[in-house]
């Protein structure tokens, strides 16, 4: 009898695991939605679009079993939104290393690296980003990707002067601006994109930095009639996933997740020179003129613009920073 009735304990033991087993495996099978925090509001288009571009991919590839919500700055303000992805409150984080640079957001130094997308990954230089994000932020890189190969410009609410500068005025940009706004004799202002407008608007500031499509989405050709060329750097935004959310995933999941962060670094560099062309011709109908640099002043802004992204990244990232250079050096793609 009592063994019997030990038998008939195993056996309900054995049930229940396989019950288990089905009911862990029919869950990952289901359908399910990860929640993103993006820096971008949808109505800044040429940076927004990255992340339905990443939406389109992960629900195409996985046939909709796995799907992606996007919340915005409206959610959570973009210099503070590090912090609640690597919590979990959030499941993926879509912004750029810049605006985390305090908290040593190493991937703003990929501005400072040549834009071909397959040489970072055979360099190793992805990988190292990809590590770096997971020891030091608890995320998992989904995709490097760009926003074309048009980089950064700056716009003015006044031509440049006669010196083919801007000395005196202030020049709204992030951090990784400053050495280019200080390089034409401006005082850098820090201050979000979205509150961009109104000061401009009331001459809270002389000009704006940002990337090379944004003008038109946000309606700035009202407030600023003179945009800066040549254009400068490189416009990389990552997708990064809570490391804890990702090892709950199954293989199957982390796959769809890795091939949709793969085609959305190819199909956003495309779609990035689109609208930057579409953009230009639509702001000169604005009446958006061109205020251009003489090439040696173009050149400068070039080189202080890479020089200030690594001085930047070994402020905040150190040795981590020296390592990442000297990968992307011995590839032949940054100074």
């Amino acid at each position: 009898m009592q063994g019997e009735r030990r038998q008939w304990v195993k056996n309900v033991a054995l049930l229940a695991a396989a019950i288990g087993g089905l009911a862990i495996a029919g869950s990952q099978s289901q359908a399910q939605t990860l929640k993103l925090l993006s820096s971008w509001a949808e109505n800044d288009r040429p940076s927004y679009i990255n992340g339905l571009i990443f939406q389109k991919h992960v629900k195409e590839v996985s046939d909709g079993k796995l799907t992606i919500t996007i919340n915005g700055p409206e959610a959570v303000p973009p210099f503070e939104q590090l912090q609640p992805v690597s919590a979990g409150v959030f499941d993926i984080l879509y912004t750029h290393g810049a605006y985390h640079v305090g908290s040593k957001g190493l991937a703003l130094a990929a501005d400072a690296i040549d834009m071909n997308l397959d040489k970072r990954r055979e360099a190793g230089i992805w990988r190292f980003i990809d590590e770096y994000y997971e020891k030091t932020h608890g995320l998992k890189l989904l995709a490097l990707t760009t926003q074309g190969t048009n980089g950064y410009h700056c716009y003015l609410r006044r031509p440049l002067s006669p010196e083919a500068d801007w000395k005196g005025r202030k020049i709204r940009g992030v951090v990784s601006y400053h050495g280019v706004i200080r390089a034409l004799g401006g005082e850098p202002v820090v201050l979000p994109m979205g509150e961009v407008y109104v000061g401009l608007e009331r001459g809270v500031m002389d000009g704006s930095c940002g990337p090379a499509a944004g003008m038109l989405a946000l309606r700035h050709y009202e407030v600023a009639k003179y945009r800066l060329e040549p254009t400068f750097g490189g416009v990389n935004v990552l997708f990064a996933i809570n490391s804890n959310r990702w090892r709950g995933l199954s293989e199957q999941q982390k796959n769809w997740l890795l091939d949709a962060g793969r085609r959305t670094e190819v199909e956003a560099a495309r779609v990035g020179d689109e609208i930057v062309k579409e953009e230009r011709a639509k702001l000169t109908e604005h009446g958006v003129q061109v205020a251009r640099l003489p090439d040696e002043k173009g050149k400068l802004l070039q080189d202080v613009w890479r020089s200030s992204q690594w001085e930047l990244a070994d402020k905040c990232c150190g040795d981590a920073a020296k390592q990442l250079r000297e990968l992307a050096r011995k590839a032949g793609m940054t100074n």
